[in-house]
C-alpha cells in the first residue's frame, strides 16, 4: 500500500468534489490518501492536514507556512499529487524538495480563460518550467491534454482521466412542477455564463410560455446578477447538495461557460438524465454528444435559447435523451472509473520510481 499525498486549493467547484472522491475511494486500489488542504475541507473528509494558503500569490507568509507544512509531512509519503495551479506550485516544489515523485492535475491551466496579459504569461511560464520534472500530469480529459502539448509542457508522463460523478441516486421527493423547467446548478462567479442564460430568458419565454427557469447555485457574482433585467423571471434557488436535489426537476439543464476544463456540471445532468444545452468549450464535447444534448457556441444567448426551445417543443427527442444521457454516465463518468484510472497513474509512476532507484 502506497501513501498518497492529495495538495489541494481553497475548494472551488468541481476539483474540491474530485479530490473528495479520490480521498474517499483510493482505499479500495490500494492506497490511502490524505488531503492537505485549507480549513474548508475539513468538515468533509476526516483527517485533512490544514495548509492556510490562498489562490493568489499575495499572502507569501501564508504561502510560506503551507510549504514549510508540506516539507516536514510529505517525507511520510509515497508519491504527491497536486490538484489546480497554486497548489501544482507549493506541492511540487515540496514535493521534489523531500525526494518524492509528484502527480498534477490542473483542473483547467492557469493561463486559459479571461485575465490580464501579464498573469497568463506569469502563469506560462510557471507551468512550462515546472513541468519536465513532474512524474505525470493527469488531464481531466482529452482537450487538457493536448493542450498541454499544444504549450510545450513535457512532463515524464501525460495521462487522460475523465472526471466523474456519482449516479442520480435516491434524493428527497420534490414537488414536480407542472411547467417545463430550464434550469443550471453552477458557482455565481464570471466565465460561467449565467449571465447569458439571463440573456436568453426573454427569447426563451416568449417562445415557451410555460417554461420555467431556474438558476440554483451561490457565488461572487450573486448580486450583480440579481440585478440583471431578466433576474425577476427566474426562480432563484441556494446550492443543496447533491446536484441532483436541483437536476432532477430540469428538462433541460444549461452550462453556458466561456470556459473549462471538463465539468461536473454535465456528468452530474448525464447521470439524472437531464437532457444538456452547453458551450463547447474545452472538453465538454467529450461529455455531451448528439444523443444526449446540444453544443452551443459560448457568449451566444441566441443561441442558448434556440436550443432550449429546440428541446422543450420535442418530449420525445428529450425523452430519447434521457435514457442515452443515463447509459452513457454509467458506461464513461462514474466515480469508479476516474479514481481506478487515477490510481493506474499513480501504480505507473511508482513502478518508474522504484526501477529508477534500483
Amino acid at each position: 500500500m502506497a501513501r498518497i499525498a492529495l495538495v489541494c486549493e481553497p475548494p472551488d467547484g468541481g476539483a474540491a468534489e474530485h479530490v473528495a472522491q479520490l480521498a474517499r475511494g483510493l482505499g479500495a486500489h490500494g492506497h490511502e490518501a490524505v488531503v492537505f488542504g485549507p480549513e474548508a475541507f475539513a468538515p468533509a473528509l476526516e483527517g485533512v492536514v490544514r495548509l492556510p494558503f490562498r489562490r493568489d500569490y499575495a499572502h507569501p507568509r501564508e504561502d510560506a507556512r503551507a510549504f514549510a507544512t508540506l516539507l516536514r509531512k510529505l517525507r511520510a509519503f509515497e508519491l504527491v499529487h497536486a490538484h489546480s495551479a497554486k497548489a501544482g506550485v507549493l506541492g511540487r516544489l515540496a514535493g521534489w524538495s523531500v525526494r518524492r515523485p509528484v502527480v498534477y492535475t490542473p483542473h483547467g491551466f492557469p493561463f486559459v480563460g479571461e485575465m490580464r496579459e501579464a498573469r497568463r504569461v506569469f502563469s506560462h511560464v510557471v507551468e512550462r518550467l515546472l513541468a519536465p520534472p513532474t512524474a505525470a500530469i493527469i488531464g481531466v480529459c482529452a482537450f487538457e491534454r493536448d493542450l498541454a502539448r499544444a504549450n510545450q509542457l513535457h512532463p515524464r508522463m501525460l495521462a487522460v482521466v475523465h472526471n466523474g460523478s456519482p449516479p442520480c441516486g435516491e434524493v428527497a421527493a420534490h414537488a414536480r412542477s407542472s411547467r417545463l423547467v430550464v434550469g443550471t446548478v453552477s458557482a455565481l462567479r464570471r466565465g460561467k455564463g449565467v449571465d447569458v442564460l439571463l440573456d436568453a430568458v426573454p427569447a426563451i419565454l416568449a417562445a415557451v410560455p410555460e417554461a420555467e427557469i431556474v438558476i440554483a447555485g451561490d457565488g461572487p457574482q450573486g448580486d450583480e446578477l440579481r440585478a440583471h433585467p431578466s433576474a425577476g423571471r427566474v426562480r432563484w434557488e441556494p446550492y443543496r447538495p447533491p446536484a441532483a436535489n436541483h437536476l432532477r426537476e430540469l428538462d433541460v439543464y444549461v452550462l453556458a461557460s466561456s470556459w473549462e476544463a471538463f465539468p461536473i456540471g454535465p456528468l452530474e445532468a448525464l447521470a439524472c438524465g437531464v437532457p444538456q444545452v452547453v458551450t463547447a468549450v474545452g472538453g465538454t464535447r467529450e461529455a455531451v454528444v448528439p444523443e444526449t444534448g446540444l453544443l452551443i457556441p459560448p457568449r451566444d444567448p441566441q443561441a442558448l435559447a434556440h436550443a432550449a426551445v429546440e428541446l422543450l417543443r420535442d418530449p420525445q427527442r428529450r425523452e430519447a435523451m434521457r435514457s442515452a444521457s443515463r447509459e452513457r454516465h454509467a458506461a464513461q463518468f462514474t466515480v469508479d472509473r476516474m479514481v481506478a484510472g487515477t490510481a493506474a497513474v499513480y501504480d505507473a509512476v511508482l513502478s518508474n520510481t522504484r526501477r529508477g532507484r534500483r
